[in-house]
């Protein structure tokens, strides 16, 4: 009777099955598109006569890397943990690394909480919650980004019923987002506890409350909290600007600013979790909302985005070849807050 493989090489062939499987949906999805049209693969030689512009591209990615790697920093200050900003930039550019190669933006995120929490036993929960937040700033960012540019194209909006649909969904997330900040940060209301008791049915809701205790630090730190989202408003706007010169180099003829109204809600999609780097998703989600305000040539879009990411990428896989040590630590003479100090009593 043969042996049954050990549980942990079994799960590790489940995970690398379905990540193959992603990438085969990814590249079918891409395959597809090309096939049907939709993505033109001979546009794209374009890039090569078009370097200075390649060149701006990558000099607005890197520029991004610096934003997010600020905003990470500023976001640990207030917990009385120092990222220095050139530590936090390596740390910026690995996850950019994998969120190429793993499904969406979770590849970053995870690969984040694992270098970041690496070495500081106790307060690794801490940590963890504000990396997460951290993400969620630059989500909201991205929906306020197309909020703000809806007063530019206010007839285009109005005029399309899609477009108004999405606009619509996109105020309702951010809104949401907000309150749900705003519950966490209330002290005096009822409204903290209220939110405690709502996660009381999770499984995991001692780690949501130790999660809510991290964040609830800015409270008396809003400077903290509005810098960081300058700083991502700043980074996801550099991006935005890369699809439109990307849209710029492919047709020139037909450019219109009006991609910055919906180049935001793209990368949204592009973000979720379905296949590595959202290869495939991303492109058909630039396709039709591209298509929704006139314009053409969406999909080509993310995928001159996807290629101007190369270099990004490559220097986060050098990072990581070289090994990544501690990044996070302690200031001196700073106390833990509650969360780090359920992480200790633990």
């Amino acid at each position: 009777m043969p042996l049954a493989p050990p549980q942990g090489t079994a799960h590790g062939l489940r995970r690398f099955a379905w990540a193959c499987l992603r990438f085969a949906i990814g590249f079918g999805l891409l395959a597809y598109l090309t096939k049907s049209g939709i993505i033109d693969l001979e546009t794209l030689k374009r890039l090569s006569s078009s370097w200075p512009i390649s060149l701006l591209a990558v000099a607005l990615m890197v520029v991004d890397v610096v934003m997010i790697s600020l905003r990470l920093s500023w976001l640990l200050q207030p917990h009385g943990l120092h990222l220095p900003l050139g530590k936090s930039v390596q740390l910026t550019f690995l996850s950019f690394f994998f969120t190429t190669f793993l499904p969406g933006s979770a590849g970053g995120v995870l690969a984040k909480l694992f270098y970041a929490a690496k070495e500081n036993e106790g307060r690794r929960t801490e940590i963890a919650a504000v990396v997460i937040f951290d993400r969620a700033v630059g989500l909201f960012s991205f929906l306020l980004l197309s909020l703000i540019f809806v007063p530019v194209f206010p007839h285009l909006v109005w005029s399309v019923v899609e477009l108004r649909l999405l606009v619509l969904t996109v105020a309702v997330l951010a809104i949401g987002m907000l309150a749900a900040l705003g519950l966490i940060l209330l002290d005096r209301s009822g409204a903290h506890r209220l939110l405690r008791k709502a996660l009381g049915w999770l499984p995991w809701k001692d780690l949501a409350n130790r999660a809510i205790d991290a964040i609830a630090v800015y409270r008396g730190n809003s400077s903290a909290l509005l810098a960081a989202l300058g700083a991502s408003l700043l980074a996801n706007f550099c991006v935005v600007c890369v699809a439109a010169l990307a849209l710029f180099v492919l047709a020139p003829s037909s450019f219109s600013f009006r991609a910055l109204l919906v180049a935001p809600m793209g990368y949204i999609a592009n973000s979720l979790p379905l296949t590595p780097g959202g290869l495939g998703v991303g492109e058909g989600a630039f396709n039709s909302l591209f298509k929704l305000t006139g314009l053409g040539d969406g999909a080509d879009v993310l995928l001159c985005w996807r290629i101007w990411s190369i270099p990004i990428s490559m220097v986060g896989l050098a990072y990581y070849l070289r090994g990544f040590g501690r990044s996070v630590h302690g200031r001196p003479g700073m106390g833990v807050t509650r969360s780090g100090a359920s992480d200790q009593a633990r």
